[in-house]
């Protein structure tokens, strides 16, 4: 007979299931031992990135109080997050739940400019996890549309944007900052033939990016009015945005040019259209040197 279920053990909530993609043909291209540091590395990079047993102090805390739970196999993280916590009741669950999912999309984003490409699934539904157990269904569609997704992409179910997209604490939101349709993006006819709703990560990593203010920029910054000092943070908000969109082409574009297998340029190429088309609607006519060229097979200048 089994141990008793307890609502200890089962919860009901968003679960995800991200992949490193490339891990299994890293691994068996291993020759020396700095192909194995730094394989190791990158996978360390992924899982802090995702929080997995991370000793920040706050971030141990606000995973209490928001009940998630993060767990690393290998090149695999599973993530999940519960409808009801300590938090939920403070802020809510809508709230919480897309705060989560944004964090998601901020950890894709710093991976991608190391040069690690993912792929996820999420979804909603129950999961019962005691110790070295864990069963849900909601972790085995996550990981049928990690697979299904085929591109680098965090894609959702349509429960999980259905149970979002209706969710009553939406209206408390004005149209100009309602963030739904800020974090999810809809692309039809993926390279096979598939729809889905995925974090639009692009879009969260641009509109999150903060410009450190150092060295001379301080002190000019220090001796500035106010109007100077608001200019200032202007210019380098937009100048960090765009060194960050620079590097994110340039690393597809690069990795593109080393990928050697068809179906594997393909998921760079699909990635360097979703570029494109983010950059060109954050930063409209500023757009163009920021832009990887539609041929990825030409020598790429990007920022040039």
């Amino acid at each position: 007979m089994g141990e008793r279920i307890t609502r200890r053990n089962l919860k009901n909530g968003i679960f995800a299931f991200i992949d490193l993609l490339g891990f299994s043909d890293r691994v068996k291209q291993i020759k020396t031992d700095e192909d194995l540091r730094k394989l190791d590395a990158d996978v360390v990079f992924v899982q802090r990135e995702f929080e997995h047993k991370s000793s920040d102090d706050f971030v141990r805390r606000s995973q209490k109080i928001v009940g998630k739970r993060v767990l690393a196999f290998s090149d695999c993280i599973v993530i999940s997050v519960p409808l009801h916590s300590e938090l939920a009741k403070l802020q809510g669950t809508f709230d919480v739940l897309m705060s989560e999912l944004t964090s998601l999309a901020i950890a894709q984003g710093d991976c991608v400019q190391r040069g690690i490409f993912l792929r996820g699934g999420v979804d909603l539904g129950y999961w019962l996890h005691r110790k070295d157990t864990l069963i849900s269904p909601a972790m085995v569609n996550a990981y049928g549309l990690e697979h299904e997704a085929c591109v680098p992409m965090i894609a959702i179910t349509p429960a999980l944007y259905k149970y979002l997209s209706k969710h009553p604490d939406r209206g408390y939101y004005s149209k100009d900052i309602e963030p739904f349709s800020k974090v999810f993006k809809l692309y039809r006819k993926l390279p096979n033939g598939k729809t889905h709703w995925f974090i639009n990560y692009l879009r969260i990593c641009l509109e999150s990016v903060e410009p450190v203010i150092v060295g001379d920029d301080r002190e000019r910054y220090l001796s500035a009015d106010a109007d100077g000092r608001e200019r200032m943070r202007t210019e380098l908000w937009q100048s960090a945005c765009s060194e960050w969109a620079l590097s994110h082409g340039r690393i597809i574009a690069e990795a593109h040019a080393k990928a050697t297998v068809a179906s594997v340029r393909l998921k760079y190429e699909w990635l360097a259209s979703y570029h494109n088309a983010e950059v060109k609607r954050f930063f409209g006519k500023r757009a163009k040197p920021l832009l990887i060229e539609e041929n990825l097979s030409k020598p790429q200048r990007i920022g040039k």
